[in-house]
């Protein structure tokens, strides 16, 4: 919990490294060429197993003696091991994948390599399954006779209410005989590709526009957090005061919604707070709800109950701001409505989506569109008969109907590696703002490592440090998590925020930089401990985080002249209006990038070669690249190109021409 982790999205294992205001690495980009789909399937090449060799990430059923992982060279294509699936008389047996996140509508490639021995061999399977752990459909290949080794393929899109794909291997008590089985892998199609580079700043957070790297590593920063919290639980009504809650800079003033949690029913409720500069802040007497003897016009409590806020300027003057909240009668989020902030009604009787506990609205104002995102539960954890917190993900144009929630994110093998790397059980995903952004979306996974069920006066509902991560989707609907690292650290001992961390559902950005508020806790999620002798000042209040702009992510080398290897990056091709390439960057002592543009071919365009291109250096939110003689991109405008980034000793945040 006190650590800067490393992962490897291929990996099972976690890597640490101590922390100090270095940024978080996760895996080195792959090498020569990205902007690829991504692996799925975990020891895909059998190449690791547990105690009783059976294959780790990958559930065995049946005659579970029937499936090993072996070490033989004949009976393996790559790596130090392979699948033996043998079967026998009257059995069966079957081999299938931990479940991973699938996308209605999104198409999936799979493949593996087998090798019969004896017999027929066991087949093949690509499975598609709903939020119920219903199986919707099955695509299934049988290998081909033959004793040398063969590839197998399977294409299948996933149908409506799909939340989990899987694969299987499987014999039935009909396939009797002896199969090996290598190198399976699993992809999700891409999102067809736009050439044409809009206004918006190109990130590194994914791989969308990237075709080719080599020495660049993707690094998630923790941002800059305040030493003291900038809200308090300082009022009568207020044991706790923390961001489940929405920021906005309205005018000249910074307006907060924040949660009180209190010894009063329903115990959690929605205050307002205001600020001139976002740092200090004052609770002004506009409650709408008292507190025992103390009346509403004396508090800041707007609402029973608390959820967030989205805020359209452009909406009816009645429901400027909207808001969604968990509430029962029956369990649902519900939708209020309220033109200043201050005065809610309900929006509808009905819940407007089902399930319950922590939602995240926010609204894009270049598509018109709300965005919703739901914590729901399914009982897919490693757990038997506990729950798995998942993010859903939910659209609407009117706040009143909202699409059926599509899985976005949920705990994998990463999570679960990094849980086990401090003694826990597995990593579960308990909430995921998400913020429009340059013509992207990115995802704060509130990344739940659950360390046992025994501790603190919540136990019952897993005890464990709550860490925001980095997601990213270009649709709403594909979401990937490429760099695995936290946004924010918690604190050493003893601090106001050495415990859970959650965050706002929205962030403040200016030309400089973002601003995120988050909820820091002195204690993990079971809350306190009976035994702990603090216990009695256990509670939550409001942070400040922030960081350069665009600097969530960003590609980094780290080479010097003469020493290490500098990187390159090649962007797929572009098509461009405008004349000047600005870019987001620090540059380090010694250090240096150059951008040369190439024609479709690779070729370096005469005039915008890296030997023309004039260095950047230093720390620039944007610096305008030229090349010699004072050289532009106006030339170029309408024409397809590449944009080539040599950097030596350097972080690159983004880039965007205009």
């Amino acid at each position: 919990m006190r650590t800067i982790v490393q992962l490897l999205a291929v990996s099972l294992a976690a890597t640490f490294a101590l922390a100090g205001g270095v940024p978080v690495a996760a895996q080195p980009l792959p090498e020569p060429v990205v902007g690829k789909p991504g692996e799925l399937v975990a020891n895909g090449g059998f190449d690791v197993g547990d105690r009783t060799a059976k294959p780790l990430a990958w559930g065995v059923e049946g005659n579970e003696a029937g499936a090993n992982i072996v070490n033989l060279g004949a009976w393996r294509t790559a790596g130090l091991g392979s699948l033996e699936v043998k079967d026998v008389a009257g059995s069966s047996v079957a081999v299938r994948t931990e479940r991973m996140v699938a996308t209605t509508g999104a198409s999936y490639e799979a493949s593996a390599k087998v090798r019969l021995r004896t017999g027929a061999p066991a087949s093949f399977e690509l499975e598609f399954w709903d939020f119920d752990q219903n199986l919707l459909t099955t695509k299934s290949v049988t290998p081909g006779p033959g004793t040398e080794f063969q590839t197998v393929t399977l294409t299948g899109t996933a149908p409506a209410k799909t939340a989990h794909v899987t694969l299987r291997i499987f014999a039935d008590v009909a396939a009797v005989g002896d199969s090996y089985w290598d190198q399976v892998t699993l992809r999700q199609v891409p999102l067809p590709y736009d050439k044409a580079l809009g206004r918006d700043r190109e990130l590194f957070l994914d791989d969308y526009r990237i075709e080719s790297t080599h020495d660049l590593e993707r690094v998630v920063h923790p941002g800059q957090k305040r030493q003291l919290p900038v809200v308090r639980a300082d009022k009568p009504w207020e044991i706790s005061a923390y961001t489940y809650g929405s920021t906005f800079k309205i005018g000249g003033t910074y307006k907060l919604w924040y949660t009180c949690f209190s010894d009063v029913a329903p115990n959690y409720h929605m205050c307002y707070a205001e600020s001139a500069n976002g740092v200090d802040w004052v609770k002004p007497h506009v409650g709408r709800v008292a507190y025992k003897d103390i009346p509403a016009s004396q508090t800041n409590i707007v609402l029973q109950g608390s959820g967030t806020i989205a805020y359209n300027p452009k909406a009816p003057a009645d429901r400027t701001f909207l808001l969604m909240k968990f509430q029962g009668g029956p369990n649902g989020y519900y939708g209020w409505k309220s033109p200043n902030g201050l005065d809610w009604t309900p929006l509808s009787p009905d819940p407007l989506l089902l399930d319950g506990d922590v939602s995240q609205v926010a609204y894009d104002e270049t598509r018109d569109l709300y965005i919703a995102s739901v914590k729901k539960r399914m009982f897919t954890s490693r757990t038997p008969g506990i729950y798995e917190r998942s993010a859903f993900v939910s659209t609407s144009k009117d706040f009143l109907t909202w699409t059926e929630p599509q899985l976005a994110t949920s705990g994998d093998y990463a999570d679960d590696g990094l849980a086990e790397s401090i003694g826990g059980l597995e990593g579960q995903i308990y909430g995921m703002p998400i913020l429009p952004y340059e013509g992207l979306y990115i995802g704060l996974p509130w990344v739940f490592l659950t360390l046992n069920y025994t501790a603190g006066q919540y136990a019952s509902a897993a005890d464990g440090p709550v860490l925001p991560q980095v997601a990213v989707s270009r649709d709403l609907l594909r979401w990937v998590r490429p760099v695995r690292g936290s946004l924010l650290e918690p604190s050493l001992g003893g601090a106001w925020d050495d415990g859970a961390l959650y965050t706002a559902s929205n962030i403040l950005v200016t030309d400089k930089e973002i601003r995120l508020y988050y909820a820091g806790f002195n204690n993990g999620h079971g809350g306190a401990d009976p035994t702990d002798p603090n216990r009695d000042n256990h509670r939550g209040q409001t942070g400040l985080a922030t960081w350069r702009r665009d600097g969530f992510v960003s590609l980094t080398n780290r080479s010097l002249p003469g020493t290490g290897d500098a990187g390159e990056l090649v962007t797929k091709p572009l098509v461009f209006t405008g004349r000047d390439l600005h870019v987001n960057h620090v540059v380090f002592p010694k250090g240096e990038i150059r951008v040369s543009v190439l024609d479709a071919a690779g070729n370096e365009l005469p005039g915008y070669g890296v030997r023309q291109a004039l260095p950047l250096r230093g720390d620039r939110l944007d610096s305008t690249v030229r090349w010699s003689g004072g050289r532009t991109l106006a030339q170029l405008a309408g024409k397809e190109v590449r944009l080539k980034f040599s950097v030596v000793n350097a972080d690159l945040y983004s880039y965007w021409i205009r």
